[in-house]
């Protein structure tokens, strides 16, 4: 047997019990699904199991950080394929057509599963974190990019960190609700009324420092 036939069979089998361990969690939450239901539910024997993992602890965070993974570098990959155009544009008026927000709402509709599994926490907050950690760093590449070339000699209102961190917030909070909900609304909308509730909160934001007075002033 070659060794892509060996890697071939070893990557279903690892699916296979990725899989099978997905829908137990889902089913009965983290803590009581045993090694002995996932091979069952997979249909492989415990010796299989632990060629691959050490433990069910093991397959879960395994599996969640190749989907963190993949996340990472699809969206770092889609952000170097944004052009300086689209970087330009308006806050209020973001581009659809590279957005690595629509790309997170299709991911997650592509792996609704294991992001309904990452977003309960269920056993995995390590990974959760590493879930925000890329929409925060996107944000803040994204926003202290524009903020740059618009407002070279001056200071956003609100500390660009922050800004980030409440929108990685906010995304995943809005991913929570529509995993959770059944996904009512297709991606491409989803991804469009995110990018208008937050773009637009978020205008006022990155004003320069200056300007913002000024508002206040006013």
């Amino acid at each position: 047997m070659t060794d892509k036939s060996l890697d071939r069979r070893a990557r279903r089998t690892r699916k296979l019990l990725s899989e099978a361990l997905f829908a137990l969690i889902l089913e009965k939450g983290y803590d009581a699904v045993t090694i002995e239901d996932i091979t069952r539910r997979a249909d492989l024997g415990r010796t299989t199991f632990y060629l691959h993992y050490r433990d069910k602890e093991d397959l879960l965070l395994q599996s969640i950080e190749e989907t963190a993974d993949e996340l990472a570098s699809r969206v770092a990959h889609l952000y170097e394929e944004i052009s300086q155009t689209e970087m330009n544009q308006p806050p209020s008026e973001p581009s659809a057509s590279a957005s690595p927000v629509l790309f997170v709402f299709q991911h997650a509709a592509e792996n609704a599963d294991i992001y309904r599994i990452i977003l309960r926490g269920e056993g995995a907050y390590q990974v959760m974190h590493r879930i925000r950690e890329i929409a925060s760093r996107y944000a803040m590449g994204f926003l202290s990019a524009r903020f740059k070339e618009n407002n070279a000699n001056n200071a956003p209102s609100i500390p660009l960190e922050v800004i980030a961190n409440f929108f990685a917030g906010s995304l995943l909070g809005m991913l929570t609700w529509w995993l959770e909900s059944g996904m009512p609304y297709p991606p491409a909308e989803m991804a469009h009324m995110f990018r208008q509730m937050t773009f637009l909160g978020l205008q006022q934001a990155v004003q320069p420092l200056s300007e913002a007075r000024l508002g206040k002033k006013g």
